[in-house]
C-alpha cells in the first residue's frame, strides 16, 4: 500500500509492525515480494498547479495611474458644479436638462450626469457660467430648491453639506431701537449659521433688519420668534422668507404638499402657524452706513469731481514724445522723396509739376528746386 508524503518501512524491532516516517521516498514490505514498489522519490515543486492557481497569482493587485491620462476629466470636472434638488418626487436628470436650460440661459456645452444619493453633476464650457450659477445658490427648480455646490477633486461628493440652504429672512416687528446688525446676527444664529445681517429700506420708508442663514432643509420652518429684554419688555417678530419653494403648512417641512404630508401636525398651541403670508416678494433696497458711503461708485459725488486728477505717469510722457518726433522724422523725409521723384521724370523739362498740393519749380540756374507754397 502506498501512502503519500511518507515511507512504509519495516520495522527490525520485536513485533515487526510497520512504522511512517517523515520522508518524501516509499520502500518495500520485504516480507511480500508481490507488493514490490520501485523506489523513487517525490517533490511537492512537481505536482501540477490548476489552472485557477495559476490565474489567481498572475492577477494585477493595484494600478497606478499618472495625471496626464486624466487631464480631459480632470478639466471637465473643473467647470462643474453638483447640486440636488431638495424634494420627494423622483428625480432624472433626463426629464430636467431642458428645463435647467432655460433658467440658468443656455449654458455654452450643457450637460448633466447623476451621481448616487440624488446628488447631479452639471457640466459646461465657461467659467463666467461656474460663477454666475454659484453666485444664485439656492435656485428654485419645479417649485423645490435646488443647492449648487462648487466641485472639488479632494471632496467625496456624498460627503457634501445638501441639508443646509442659505435664504434671505425679513424681521419685521423689531422696535426701532433694535434694528442693528448685531440683533440680526444674534435672531439669526437660533436658526443656523449666519453669513449676512444687512439694514433695509422697503416702500413707505420702513427700515427693516434681514438676515442670510444657513437653515436645516430637514428642520421645520417657523414663522417667528418672541424676543424680550428687562426694559423693553416682549414683542413678536415675524419672519417673511424670499425664493421659499414649495412647503407644506402642516407639518412646516420644503418638499411637497399639505395634501401628500404624512407627517406630524405642527403643535399650534406652542408654535405660529403657517401659511402663505411667511414668503416675501418685496426684496427691498440695502441701507448704506456712513463707512459705506465713501466708496460708492458715482463719481459725480466727490467733492472734488472734475477738478483733480492724478500725476501722469512719466513713461506716458516719454512715449507721447517719441511718438511726436517719429511723425515730425517721417513728415520731413516725406518731402524731399517726391522732389528725387519729379527730378526724375521731367528730365530737364521746366514745367511747372504739382506735388500734393504745393507748386515745384526748377531754377534754370542752379537746378535746384525750390518749394512755392501758392
Amino acid at each position: 500500500m502506498t501512502i503519500p508524503n511518507s515511507t512504509y518501512t519495516q520495522n527490525s524491532t520485536a513485533n515487526q509492525n510497520p512504522t511512517f516516517t517523515s520522508m518524501n521516498t516509499i520502500q518495500t514490505d520485504q516480507r511480500n515480494p508481490q507488493n514490490n514498489v520501485p523506489n523513487h522519490s517525490y517533490d511537492h515543486r512537481d505536482i501540477p498547479e490548476s489552472s485557477g492557481t495559476n490565474n489567481q497569482t498572475n492577477l494585477p493587485q493595484f494600478s497606478y495611474y499618472p495625471e496626464q491620462i486624466i487631464e480631459e476629466g480632470l478639466k471637465a470636472c473643473q467647470l462643474s458644479i453638483l447640486g440636488k434638488i431638495i424634494t420627494n418626487k423622483p428625480i432624472f436628470a433626463s426629464s430636467i436638462q431642458n428645463g435647467l436650460e432655460n433658467i440658468w440661459g443656455s449654458p455654452a456645452g450643457f450637460k448633466i450626469q447623476e451621481i448616487e444619493g440624488k446628488i447631479l453633476q452639471f457640466f459646461m464650457n465657461n467659467i463666467e457660467d461656474q460663477d454666475r450659477i454659484l453666485h444664485g445658490n439656492p435656485w428654485i427648480f419645479r417649485n423645490s430648491w435646488l443647492i449648487v455646490k462648487p466641485w472639488d477633486r479632494e471632496t467625496d461628493p456624498k460627503s457634501l453639506d445638501f441639508d443646509h440652504v442659505p435664504v434671505w429672512i425679513q424681521l419685521w416687528g423689531l422696535p426701532p431701537h433694535c434694528k442693528t446688525k448685531a440683533m440680526g446676527i444674534h435672531l439669526g444664529s437660533l436658526m443656523g449659521e449666519v453669513e449676512a445681517s444687512e439694514i433695509y429700506e422697503y416702500p413707505g420708508k420702513q427700515i427693516i433688519v434681514k438676515i442670510r442663514v444657513a437653515i436645516n432643509v430637514h428642520k421645520p420652518i417657523i414663522s417667528g420668534i418672541h424676543v424680550g429684554n428687562p426694559t423693553d419688555g416682549t414683542c413678536w417678530i415675524d419672519y417673511r422668507y424670499e425664493r421659499l419653494p414649495q412647503i407644506c403648512f402642516n407639518c412646516g417641512l420644503v418638499g411637497h404638499e399639505a395634501k401628500l404630508c404624512r407627517n406630524r401636525t405642527l403643535n399650534t398651541d406652542t408654535i405660529a402657524p403657517l401659511g402663505p403670508w411667511i414668503r416675501s416678494t418685496q426684496y427691498g433696497r440695502r441701507k448704506m452706513e456712513e463707512k459705506d458711503r465713501k466708496f460708492y461708485s458715482n463719481p459725480s459725488h466727490s467733492p472734488n469731481f472734475g477738478k483733480y486728477s492724478p500725476p501722469v505717469p512719466e513713461a506716458l510722457i516719454a512715449a507721447i514724445k517719441l511718438q511726436n518726433q517719429a511723425m515730425r522724422n517721417n513728415n520731413q523725409a516725406t518731402p524731399r522723396e517726391e522732389y528725387k521723384q519729379q527730378e526724375t521724370e521731367q528730365n530737364g523739362n521746366t514745367n511747372r509739376p504739382r506735388a500734393q498740393g504745393r507748386h515745384l519749380y526748377l531754377d534754370k540756374q542752379t537746378t535746384k528746386p525750390s518749394l512755392d507754397q501758392g
